[in-house]
């Protein structure tokens, strides 16, 4: 079965791993077909097992199978509006209700979040993620563990190698 991992935080001020290492690593593993997709941490990947073992990654790591992924690019709740960024979290069961609740707290005008089938979007002006205050909310230690995200557009370029 085809799956899609997602690595949380490389190459982005923590762990840096290069992408023909990571590729490498994941074929070690007994894993084929692999192929990283931007230096972000995406890997798709074919395994022979149902749930495969990713514990040999020193981050915290998501994996959606190649349906789940295209189901989440299809399911974006947003119009793309010049300015924004769309993000999807990839996280563990029930982030998504979480996240929501958290984001309906704050009752900000300048974003906006959704769920749609356990999957959090967030509509967010480019260049301001890191500052809004769902932004800040995201970058607590308690939610470390819980999910990665992407922007759509690497979303939608990963379901194109599918």
């Amino acid at each position: 079965m085809k799956y899609i991992a997602f690595l949380r935080g490389i190459n982005v001020g923590g762990v840096k791993i290069k992408m023909t290492d990571l590729k490498s690593e994941f074929e070690h593993q007994g894993l084929t077909t692999v192929q990283t997709i931007l230096n972000t941490g995406n890997v798709i990947f074919d395994s022979p097992t149902t749930l495969p073992d990713l514990s040999f990654l020193p981050v915290f790591t998501f994996i959606k199978t190649a349906p789940e992924l295209k189901s989440i690019a299809q399911n974006n709740p947003f119009n793309k509006k010049e300015n924004f960024h769309i993000y999807v979290f990839i996280a563990q069961t029930d982030f998504a209700k979480l996240a929501l609740e958290e984001f309906l707290k704050l009752k900000t005008i300048e974003e906006a979040g959704s769920v749609v089938e356990d999957v959090f979007y967030w509509q967010v002006p480019i260049g301001s993620t890191l500052h809004t205050p769902f932004g800040k909310i995201l970058g607590k230690k308690q939610y470390k563990e819980k999910f990665t995200s992407r922007n759509l557009n690497t979303i939608e370029k990963i379901v194109s190698k599918l």
